[in-house]
């Protein structure tokens, strides 16, 4: 009886990882079961954030501070000093710091507040001045097509309309009472979130890693699970405390090079729109535009001219690409690089969620999940999916 052989016949082929052109290895493809539970996850999350805003964004900015500030807190320490006294001294600087700086924003404000209007009319004007003169060219044909075009449709309405129109009706102004009601329980609301973040965040920099060592007591008794949680709770905490602490720092020299660079250009409130740049700068994309406008309008208001104005609104939009964006993706690595469209939904979210909270908070939230999906086996396609 003839018998075939076939040698390695019973011996298990492993599997092998599927390797690109650079040398790069593909993460395991994602299970059933964890695209089910994102899924879920994504349709109840709005509603649970949205219903528990007031309890989330004080949490999430406590959080982000804790990380950015745990790096003084450490050095302190180092240097033979108690961990709450450090944590109170930090939050101290913090305080006066913060203090200082609502002040001048409030000083720079209102006078901001005051020429922007003017600046959007004498913009106006020039525009409309500049296609009376005959200089507009296609934009003052595109003008005038528009115009023509919005005469025939009131003419196609009026010959159509056979009704008399609806009266309107009359909505009665708010009262002076109750416009200072509101604000005033909208500046409570917001004082009371600020102490609750500083009273939280001294909090979690004096407790240290007391979470995680608490953590590693109610695990599993299993000493390979443990080490493993511990790996990936050690790797997330220190580069989350490296990313924080350096986004803070990266904010910080964005604003003072905005500050620095708008005064030499001889423009009004550079304090101001230095202190704005540093806050709105978390941001991406959005918050430097937002300020590279707002210089140029008050540029333009100020100096009369073009060239001028284009060269103070240059002064943030470059501080923040050689900055904010490349020395800051220089010094991370890929923990800073996320998918611009990754980015755009994320603010479009958070934005629905928590309003003006929701944007600054976006995008270290998104770099935070990218971080933790990152060491965890299972989730490492979606960080990946998620990078640049």
């Amino acid at each position: 009886m003839n018998h075939t052989y076939a040698p390695y016949a019973d011996t298990e082929i492993p599997e092998v990882t599927p390797v690109t052109d650079d040398g790069e290895r593909f993460a395991a493809p994602i299970e059933k079961r964890t695209i089910a539970m994102i899924g879920v996850a994504l349709i109840v999350l709005p509603f649970v954030l949205y219903a528990g805003a007031a309890f989330f964004i004080p949490l999430f900015v406590s959080l982000f501070m804790s990380y950015a500030l745990s790096p003084v807190v450490d050095w302190m320490e180092r240097c033979h000093l108690p961990r709450a006294l450090s944590a109170a001294m930090t939050m101290v600087l913090v305080t006066v710091l913060v203090v200082l700086g609502v002040q001048q924003a409030l000083s720079g404000t209102a006078d901001v507040l005051e020429e922007l209007p003017q600046s959007v009319q004498k913009l106006r004007y020039e525009v409309t001045a500049w296609q009376r003169d005959g200089k507009g060219g296609a934009l003052k044909q595109v003008q005038k097509t528009a115009d023509e075009l919005q005469k025939l449709a009131g003419a196609s309405a009026a010959a159509t309309t056979t009704s008399p129109p609806a009266p309107v009706a009359h909505v009665p102004a708010p009262e002076p009472k109750q416009i200072v009601m509101a604000g005033t329980m909208g500046m409570a609301i917001l004082i009371g979130q600020l102490v609750t973040v500083l009273f939280l965040t001294y909090f979690l920099l004096a407790a240290g890693d007391l979470f995680r060592r608490r953590l590693m007591q109610i695990m599993e008794p299993s000493l390979a699970a443990r080490k493993k949680a511990l790996q990936i709770l050690r790797q997330v905490h220190e580069l989350s405390q490296r990313y924080f602490a350096l986004v803070l720092a990266m904010n910080i020299v964005v604003g003072l090079v905005t500050a620095i660079g708008l005064f030499l250009l001889d423009v009004r409130h550079p304090v101001f729109w230095g202190m704005t740049m540093a806050i709105v700068h978390t941001i991406p994309y959005l918050g430097a535009a937002a300020v590279t406008a707002g210089v140029g309008l008050i540029a333009y208001l100020q100096f009369g001219t073009l060239v001028q104005a284009l060269m103070a609104a240059a002064v943030p939009l470059v501080a923040s690409m050689l900055i904010g964006i490349g020395l800051q993706t220089v010094l991370m690595g890929r923990a800073a690089r996320m998918n611009a469209v990754v980015v755009f939904v994320a603010l479009l979210f958070f934005g629905m969620v928590w309003g003006a909270w929701g944007l600054l908070l976006a995008f270290p939230i998104m770099a935070t999940i990218k971080m933790v999906f990152g060491e965890i086996e299972g989730l490492k396609p979606v960080a990946l999916l998620m990078e640049d």
